[in-house]
């Protein structure tokens, strides 16, 4: 029966990876996974951590929010890095670095501390968006982008499913203990990272170019920056970030006093209502890469924007069922949904890029996403205010409508995609 189970998982491996090594995939899951341990906790347990600071739910929200923009602030420059350095190498680095700062977390004995902790440990973790995006579309085949991507995007619900063990561990032990045990996962995985080869840069559509091309001037950030803006389709889905920024970012605090606001949920309850997020993500993965993999199958590549943008737009509805609803299992339900539409816009979204972007300057292209989604977590701190005065339902229900507003514009983007696509694929050939 073990066996059975073994070679199941080993077919949908090569499935996914099209029969190249799972090593890296495997790896950077694992890391992904983990990292998530540290800000899921952060979510879950900010109504105790607010308590122990003496801050007021605004006050806790804006310290996430002001370790959320320096992370998203330094994720260019880690772009720009990732595109000029060893990838494996930078990688290691952003997975020591969540660590430590993990471990500052549980140490910090002010207000100040606490936040350096948290822009440190969200410095270390955006690391994996550009650098993890990066290798993986070099490691594997294009048409099995989706696959690698849903499967590495998996450990983001996965790592949900630990609230329901952070919340019941704060139920025992005091909320510093919770975050001192997050780290040790993070520190057994480094030797495995730094065992991973580095791969050319766009090696995964023709190595010998690659190889030839690696050796070569990088791009500097100024040229990398004028070729990424001139892509279409990029700008299009960059003017919908800001508010998926919102929602990535800052939406697990701001559910997790929505439930404790609203409805009275300790964290058990709070833990469980993020677990039921954690699932509704994974069906929404594994909706988007099938999705996502029937149209680069069929050569119809300007699904993937019209896939992506209707994912944002379903978080949208599904937040504003939530706070319409008057009763908690109601509103857990819509959550649940909302994660289905956060799983499916990822898939899309990640193989939309690699597949419009130059090999070259990839990195980039994921950097300035992320920094996008950034500017939305300004707004955090008012979205937290606005629900201390006039009520979460209502914080929430606002941030819902610009999620339908900016996935809808995300769909317009269908219409460079193929040309896109062409040009950054001559320009690999070129380079």
């Amino acid at each position: 029966m073990q066996r059975v189970g073994g070679d199941r998982v080993r077919r949908r491996l090569v499935a996914a990876t099209g029969g190249v090594s799972a090593a890296p995939l495997l790896v950077l899951f694992a890391l992904n996974l983990v990292d998530e341990f540290d800000r899921v906790a952060f979510g879950v347990l900010s109504p105790e951590i607010r308590d122990t600071f003496g801050l007021s739910d605004s006050g806790i929200v804006a310290v996430g929010s002001i370790a959320g923009v320096t992370s998203l602030l330094a994720a260019l420059p880690i772009g720009v890095l990732a595109d000029r350095v060893r990838r494996v190498r930078l990688a290691a680095v952003g997975a020591a670095t969540w660590g430590g700062f993990t471990i500052l977390t549980a140490l910090s004995p002010s207000t100040a501390v606490l936040t350096v902790a948290r822009m440190g440990a969200g410095i270390g973790r955006i690391v994996n968006e550009p650098v993890h995006a990066s290798l993986l579309t070099d490691f594997y085949p294009p048409t099995h982008h989706p696959r690698v991507f849903a499967m590495h995007r998996l450990a983001n619900p996965i790592g949900l499913g630990s609230a329901l063990v952070v919340g019941l561990l704060a139920t025992f032990f005091d909320w510093r203990w919770v975050f001192a045990s997050l780290c040790i996962p993070t520190f057994l995985l480094l030797p495995f990272l730094l065992r991973l080869r580095e791969p050319a840069r766009g090696e995964s559509i023709d190595r010998a170019a690659a190889l030839a091309a690696d050796g070569r001037a990088r791009s500097g950030f100024l040229e990398a920056r004028r070729v990424l803006f001139a892509i279409a389709t990029l700008r299009r889905l960059w003017v919908g970030l800001p508010v998926v920024g919102i929602a990535l970012i800052t939406l697990p605090q701001l559910i997790s006093l929505f439930f404790e606001r609203v409805y009275g949920y300790g964290p058990t309850g709070r833990g469980m209502v993020t677990f039921l997020s954690g699932v509704g993500i994974v069906i929404g993965l594994g909706l988007g890469q099938r999705l996502a993999t029937r149209a680069l199958v069929a050569g119809r590549p300007e699904r993937l924007a019209t896939y992506d943008g209707s994912a944002i737009l379903a978080i949208g509805v599904a937040l504003l069922g939530l706070v319409l609803s008057p009763w908690a299992p109601l509103s857990a339900a819509f959550y649940l949904l909302a994660g289905i539409g956060v799983g499916c816009y990822q898939p899309n979204y990640f193989s939309l890029v690699a597949l419009v972007s130059p090999a070259r300057v990839r990195a980039q292209a994921y950097a300035w996403a992320i920094l996008w989604l950034g500017v939305g977590a300004f707004a955090a701190p008012l979205l937290a205010g606005l629900g201390e005065s006039a009520g979460y339902r209502v914080a929430i229900g606002t941030l819902a409508a610009t999620l339908v507003a900016g996935g809808a514009v995300a769909t317009t983007a269908r219409r460079t995609v193929r040309a896109d696509a062409e040009a950054a694929r001559a320009d690999f050939v070129q380079t």
